[in-house]
C-alpha cells in the first residue's frame, strides 16, 4: 500500500513538471508556429467565458442586495463569494469547451511532437475520428454537470471551497489534454476507460500545473492548452499505452 502511495505520488509529480518540459519541447523545436490558431481560438473562447460569467453572476447578485447596518459586510461576502463562483463557472464553461473547439486543432502540433519522439504519426480513419468527436461531445456534457455538482457540494465545505474546486478542475483539465492521445491509442471505449485510469495520477498533476497556469492572465489562457497536449503526449511515451493496458487487464484478472 505504502509503495503503490510512493509510486503514485511520484507520477503525480512528473505529471506536474511535465507541463514545463512541455512548454520546454515547444521552445526546442521552435514548434510557435503550430500554437498560433489553437492559442487564439483558447484566448477568444476564454475571454468571452469570463466576461459572460462575471456578468451573469452580477446580474443574480443585483437580486440579493441587503441594506441596513451590515450592508457592507454582506455586500463584501456577496463580493467575494461572485467571484470565486464566475471564475470556477468559467473554468467549468472553458473545461467544456476546450475539447470540442480548441484540441482538434492541436492535431497537427501532436502530428508533430510524435514524428519527433517515435519518427512516425499515429493515423486513425476519419469514421474513427468521427466516433470519436461524438464520445467526445458527450464526454464534455458530461463533465460540464458533474463540475457543476461539484460547484455546488463545495459550498458545505465552507472555506475550504477552492481547495476543493481547485483538485476537481486540476482532474477535468489534465484528463482534457490526455483524452485527444488516448483516442488514438485505444481501440474501444473500455480499454480508454482503463487507460485513463491507469494514467490518473499523471492527470491530475499535468492538470494542477494547468490549473495555476490559467490564473496568469491572457498568458495562460493562450499556452495552457497546447503547452498541456504536448505534456501529456510527453508523458504516454514515458509510460506507453499498451504497458498501461497490460497491467491494467493483469489487476483486474485478479
Amino acid at each position: 500500500m505504502i509503495k503503490q502511495l510512493w509510486l503514485a505520488g511520484q507520477r503525480f509529480q512528473a505529471g506536474f513538471f511535465a507541463f514545463g518540459r512541455g512548454l520546454f519541447f515547444i521552445a526546442r523545436y521552435r514548434l510557435w508556429g503550430y500554437l498560433l490558431l489553437p492559442a487564439f481560438l483558447s484566448l477568444v473562447l476564454g475571454v468571452t467565458l469570463i466576461i459572460a460569467a462575471f456578468w451573469a453572476v452580477q446580474v443574480v447578485g443585483d437580486y440579493w442586495f441587503v441594506g441596513g447596518e451590515w450592508q457592507w459586510l454582506y455586500q463584501g461576502f456577496i463580493d467575494i463569494l461572485a467571484t470565486l463562483i464566475a471564475v470556477f463557472l468559467a473554468l467549468i464553461g472553458y473545461q467544456t469547451l476546450i475539447p470540442l473547439v480548441v484540441i482538434p486543432f492541436l492535431g497537427p502540433l501532436l502530428n508533430r511532437v510524435e514524428k519527433i519522439t517515435t519518427g512516425q504519426t499515429i493515423e486513425v480513419g476519419w469514421r474513427r475520428d468521427l466516433l470519436n468527436a461524438i464520445v467526445g461531445g458527450w464526454f464534455a456534457l458530461r463533465d460540464a454537470v458533474l463540475q457543476v455538482i461539484f460547484l455546488l457540494l463545495s459550498f458545505l465545505t465552507g472555506p475550504l471551497q477552492p481547495i476543493v474546486m481547485a483538485i476537481v478542475n486540476s482532474f477535468f483539465l489534465g484528463r482534457g489534454s490526455f483524452d485527444y492521445l488516448l483516442e488514438k491509442h485505444s481501440t474501444s471505449l473500455r480499454e480508454r476507460k482503463l487507460l485513463t485510469r491507469a494514467y490518473t495520477p499523471q492527470i491530475y498533476g499535468l492538470g494542477l500545473a494547468q490549473f495555476l497556469g490559467l490564473l496568469i492572465p491572457l498568458v495562460g489562457l493562450v499556452l495552457v492548452p497546447p503547452v498541456g497536449v504536448v505534456a501529456a503526449a510527453l508523458l504516454i511515451q514515458d509510460h506507453p499505452p499498451q504497458q498501461q493496458l497490460m497491467a491494467a487487464n493483469a489487476v483486474s484478472r485478479r
